[in-house]
């Protein structure tokens, strides 16, 4: 189970390959599943938490038109990423083109997963979130409070 965190910068090579940073994987796994992440991200899971969030998938109702629409653009979006022997993966033409993913990009940790960014998407993003930081964590503590 993978428990992944940090940001590191990457560029991909003239085949789209990519480096999986030694930090953040220190046991190189033969795969990696790649699915749609949000914000414009790709998310990369190990096959252990891939399973595990299939899990979550499964227990949505198919009969709830959100949990239906969530459930197929999620599992189609799903590539299975073959590690090579120097630790890389090919992101592919079609992938960088539908996610819009140049050479230059940025991998986070996000605790189960990690997450693939356009270098640009991702200070964009950071931007537009990074000052709101103290007031999203009051809310999310108010809400797990609710829960209670």
């Amino acid at each position: 189970m993978g428990r992944f965190f940090g940001t590191y910068q990457r560029t991909l090579d003239a085949k789209l390959r990519l480096q999986i940073p030694t930090k953040l994987v220190k046991d190189m796994p033969s795969r990696f599943y790649l699915l749609r992440g949000f914000e414009g991200s790709l998310s990369l899971y190990l096959e252990e938490d891939f399973n595990l969030y299939l899990s979550t998938l499964s227990k949505l109702s198919y009969l709830d038109s959100n949990a239906r629409a969530y459930v197929r653009l999620a599992s189609s979006s799903v590539e299975i990423l073959e590690v090579d022997s120097h630790g890389r993966i090919n992101i592919g033409s079609e992938i960088a083109k539908r996610y819009s993913i140049s050479n230059e990009v940025t991998i986070i940790g996000v605790l189960d997963h990690f997450e693939i960014w356009d270098k640009k998407s991702y200070e964009e993003y950071l931007k537009a979130n990074e000052a709101s930081f103290e007031s999203i964590a009051e809310d999310l503590s108010k809400l797990s409070s609710e829960d209670k």
